[in-house]
């Protein structure tokens, strides 16, 4: 039952045997009390006594409590205790001590917090005392936090010099850069760590490269080391070209759908390094290539594309486990092998080459036919082929010494007659 705060009394010192008749008779003697009524008993900590709580009719902060009860037959008076509201507000811990004790527990001093309040570099506008504090102490708590984790053991990256042809032992740029940006989003230690860690996988040009730039800028990131190997080993296809190159690359005759996602994958990563792809829109984007650039044939595609629509964009993970799972349920049906060895040898031109002269004069002259198809299908293939530099045949744009043509990139782009994809039905909506 809720009571009032106010009109409550407590009496102490009260014997055990005393009832609420005796009580009762006791408070109709007592002015100020007015109408009274017992809430509740307890024992006391000592001796045969006990508590009264006690629900009164009058305002006991107005009115004249006596504070003692002479009762006869009692050998004590009774203590009348008043519960009354607390004007004060709550003592709060004394701040000094709870700042002392937390710096004792990670083993800092006063010093240590001076000394990064006096080491902030000053601003247009002085904080206050208390902001430079708080900012002091973040900065501390951080500090003890990450400093167990860079004193523990991590795996080195990968040793990249940036020499070509790219020595033994050595990655490629692309491979090195993906790994980096992978570790320095995993790592948690500070950046003058991560940026240690860096330059230990780095030497020839390379670290003359990283050297140069702190130099130049000693306040340079771990972003601004991988921003600055970008520009100089990094392709200089900007985000445009890189995802038009995504959307042309196709499924080819005999290759499985999982290599083809991982093929494109790497494109779509590529993508996104130039900031020409936001993270929440990559799943959407690799379905949608995945289903206009697959084989019609190929049952897996066929699969992916009927049920694509009814869900969510999956993840990379989850798209390749159904992919690679779809792939080994056809393998196992009776006469896949066979199939597979049938298109193979079909799709195949090398075969044409090393098969053995045949004796009849009808096949004899059917082989000419085979072998001009064969140049022609080549030679088409070699005039899609050209750079995105200079817009010259027969090298691709990551080797082009050639100074940069872009109208006549431009003009070979739009003479291109390439299909729109290997399946036209994706994009419909």
């Amino acid at each position: 039952l809720p009571l009032k705060l106010l009109p409550c009394i407590i009496y102490s010192n009260v014997s055990v045997g005393i009832t609420d008749d005796i009580l009762y008779h006791v408070l109709d003697d007592v002015e100020g009390f007015g109408r009274s009524k017992v809430r509740g008993r307890c024992p006391a900590a000592c001796g045969r006594k006990q508590l009264i709580l006690l629900e009164v009719s009058t305002d006991v902060s107005t009115a004249k409590i006596p504070e003692q009860i002479v009762v006869k037959g009692e050998v004590a008076p009774w203590v009348v205790n008043m519960a009354m509201e607390d004007t004060h507000p709550p003592v709060q811990a004394d701040f000094q001590t709870k700042l002392l004790t937390f710096l004792a527990s990670e083993g800092k001093t006063l010093m240590d917090v001076k000394g990064l309040v006096n080491s902030a570099s000053p601003s247009s506008a002085a904080p206050d005392l208390n902001t430079q504090l708080v900012n002091a102490i973040s900065s501390l708590v951080e500090k003890c936090h990450t400093t167990p984790s860079e004193n523990q053991s991590y795996r080195k990256l990968r040793i990249f010099s940036g020499v070509k042809p790219t020595p033994h032992g050595e990655e490629e740029y692309e491979a090195w850069a993906d790994q980096t940006a992978h570790m320095l989003d995993e790592w948690k230690c500070v950046d003058s760590m991560k940026k240690q860690r860096i330059a230990e996988s780095l030497k020839g040009p390379a670290a003359d490269i990283v050297r140069c730039l702190r130099i130049s800028n000693p306040n340079a990131t771990a972003n601004d080391y991988l921003t600055a190997l970008e520009t100089a080993y990094g392709t200089t296809e900007n985000a445009t070209d890189l995802m038009l190159k995504f959307r042309n690359t196709y499924q080819l005759e005999g290759e499985k759908l999982s290599l083809y996602l991982l093929r494109i994958d790497k494109l779509l990563h590529s993508v996104l390094r130039k900031g020409g792809l936001h993270v929440a829109d990559m799943d959407k984007t690799r379905i949608e290539q995945v289903v206009r650039g697959s084989l019609v044939h190929d049952l897996v595609a066929l699969r992916v594309r009927m049920t694509y629509k009814l869900k969510p964009a999956p993840t990379f993970t989850e798209l390749l486990r159904d992919v690679r799972e779809e792939e080994d349920l056809i393998m196992e049906r009776p006469g896949a092998k066979l199939t597979r060895l049938l298109s193979l040898s079909v799709s195949s031109p090398s075969l044409d080459a090393q098969a053995p002269p045949w004796n009849t004069g009808k096949n004899v002259e059917r082989r000419p036919s085979a072998k001009v198809k064969f140049e022609k299908q080549e030679r088409f293939r070699r005039d899609n082929v050209f750079c995105y530099k200079c817009g010259e045949d027969g090298h691709f744009q990551r080797k082009c010494q050639n100074p940069e043509n872009l109208r006549k990139v431009n003009k070979r782009l739009l003479k291109l007659r390439q299909p729109s994809g290997n399946f036209t039905g994706a994009h419909e909506n």
